[in-house]
């Protein structure tokens, strides 16, 4: 979702973490890395054939809140039945843990090749869908397809691009997500929601193009930083089942066990204040605060594409002032943009705080994925991702739309939608002292720095903004 902007030859690229992985993946002068750099040529395809998996990672989800009263009239339940529903749809991510840490094993070529064929088959099914419940399994499908796709695209893009612009690329990629999310709010806004089928045809919609997408990615390959790990591994003796269990939790050893508790933690207040407010903001709007269907996604989508300039203006700051303060300047500012989104009246004051929560708090994506891609060892890059995005960032964002339905139904505790997104979205403050005090500065840092750094980071001080 976002991108630096400004001169593409300009400054250092993001990704530049300074403690990853025993494994070179940089290419620049063509012989610090494992293997021959790739062309430019190479890397504009790569990023073309990996944007599909934040375009729809963002659509799919986006849908179930930009329909979610049609949703419930169809299947004649009630509001915090809708929120319980969000715990089966998002334990998906959590199978796509597992299959994210398959691509430290078996490679990231074949995750990204069969994701999204099964993802495919999943979001054409929700269509069919006759009761809430078949259609929160179908969702779960989706959910173990795209977490695995997204994860294992971020990390792969980490890994073929060189430091100088590896931000900038993994910053493309991430633009396109709120983009998703631009499509459900303009077709609900537009009126698409009057075809024939109703709300069945947007999920019918993506079918195509994601089958296209799939033929195309036959010209993919696969990372070098994995086929280099693969090589290393070969000469070693084949692992025990119990080996097999032990290294799955590697990155909790001792070198890393600060750096992905921290991320992980942050990753998890995020999701809970996020996925609460972007889960339920339609429906409040058009039930509480009394919008038309037609002004909630139009309202919806203005704020997603303006999340875009967020991605951009969060790219550029990670360069230019470092992760650490763009990611406490994002944090707060998507707290107190959330809070008053859901607490003010008048739809027109309601307007640019529903903006500004998506600038920050849908914005502040990229620097949460170089927290989760540049800290790590190549050998544990894919799983350390899996285990904060589709772990910690997942359990958060099944959480907060669960809650939020629960505690926030007429006859429940809060007794509003509007009070339970509130106290949730505040919980995220949280995340602020983590990130100044057990998250080092990575700004210029190469990814073969790694395993010292990350030792010394262990049991280094963290203080202030910069290491």
């Amino acid at each position: 979702m976002c991108t630096t902007g400004g001169d593409p030859d300009a400054g250092p690229g993001p990704a530049q973490l300074g403690v990853i992985g025993a494994i070179p993946t940089s290419r620049e002068g063509g012989e610090e890395g494992p293997g021959r750099p790739r062309s430019p040529a190479y890397l504009r395809l790569l990023l073309t054939l990996l944007l599909p998996a934040a375009l729809f990672n963002s659509y799919d989800g986006e849908l179930r809140a930009v329909l979610l009263s049609q949703l419930k009239d169809a299947f004649h339940v009630g509001t915090a039945a809708v929120g319980i529903a969000n715990i089966p749809i998002g334990a998906g991510q959590f199978i796509a843990f597992f299959v994210v840490l398959a691509a430290d094993r078996i490679g990231r070529r074949p995750i990204l090749m069969w994701s999204i064929l099964g993802y495919t088959a999943c979001t054409t099914l929700s269509a069919v869908s006759w009761n809430l419940w078949s259609f929160a399994a179908f969702q779960f499908g989706t959910q173990v397809f795209i977490g695995a796709e997204f994860g294992v695209a971020v990390t792969l893009l980490a890994e073929e691009v060189p430091p100088a612009h590896r931000g900038r690329y993994l910053s493309w990629l991430l633009l396109v997500s709120p983009l998703g999310a631009v499509l459900a709010g303009v077709l609900v806004a537009v009126g698409f929601l009057h075809n024939p089928i109703g709300w069945r045809m947007f999920f019918l919609l993506a079918a195509v193009p994601l089958l296209v997408v799939a033929v195309a990615r036959r010209k993919l390959q696969e990372s070098e930083a994995y086929l280099h790990a693969r090589a290393a591994r070969a000469s070693s003796p084949r692992r025990s089942a119990r080996e097999a269990v032990v290294s799955s939790v590697a990155v909790f050893a001792r070198a890393t066990r600060l750096r992905v508790s921290a991320v992980g933690g942050i990753a998890f207040v995020q999701g809970l204040g996020s996925a609460a407010a972007v889960g339920w903001w339609t429906y409040y709007a058009e039930h509480e605060r009394h919008f038309g269907t037609g002004t909630a996604g139009a309202f919806f989508a203005a704020a997603a594409l303006v999340s875009v300039l967020g991605y951009l203006w969060c790219g550029r700051m990670m360069d230019r002032i470092g992760r650490r303060p763009t990611a406490v300047v994002y944090v707060l500012a998507a707290v107190v943009c959330a809070v008053l989104t859901f607490q003010v009246t008048d739809r027109w004051v309601m307007l640019p705080f529903l903006i500004g929560t998506a600038f920050f708090g849908v914005g502040i994506a990229p620097v949460l994925s170089a927290f989760a891609t540049e800290l790590f060892p190549t050998t544990i890059r894919a799983q350390a991702s899996a285990w904060i995005r589709n772990g910690f960032g997942n359990t958060g964002s099944v959480l907060g739309p669960a809650l939020v339905g629960i505690l926030g139904a007429s006859a429940a505790p809060l007794h509003s939608i509007g009070v339970a997104v509130s106290a949730l979205v505040a919980i995220s403050v949280l995340a602020v002292p983590v990130i100044v005090w057990a998250i080092p500065e990575t700004k210029a840092a190469q990814l073969d720095e790694a395993e010292a750094n990350a030792e010394a980071g262990a049991d280094g001080q963290r203080s202030g903004f910069v290491s």
